[in-house]
């Protein structure tokens, strides 16, 4: 069984391999309120691509996901699917991060 057959038979979402990563890593950036604060400024950044659709549409959304346990992901999910969305495609909008305004 390699990784991410383990990773999609433990949740329902599925979370793909990089997806999983990008979560994992990004809530131990957020635990550090300097990176948290670094990370919001990126993501917001006009010269950011994905700026305008995180602020107006998804910021509160992969912040409460960042925030939150990874024990709190089923009951997450459950909430995230009554306001028409998932863990799984909250996940996927977490901004990356690049450029030299990092």
């Amino acid at each position: 069984m390699n990784a991410s057959t383990s990773i999609a038979s433990t949740t329902r979402w599925p979370l793909l391999i990089h997806d999983q990563a990008r979560l994992e890593y990004t809530r131990l950036l957020w635990k550090r309120p300097a990176a948290r604060a670094r990370l919001l400024r990126h993501w917001s950044d006009a010269r950011h691509p994905y700026a305008p659709r995180f602020q107006e549409e998804y910021r509160s959304d992969v912040e409460r996901v960042l925030a939150a346990s990874p024990k709190e992901d089923d009951a997450l999910d459950s909430e995230l699917r009554a306001a028409g969305r998932s863990l799984r495609t909250v996940v996927r909008e977490i901004p990356p991060v690049f450029g030299s305004f990092y």
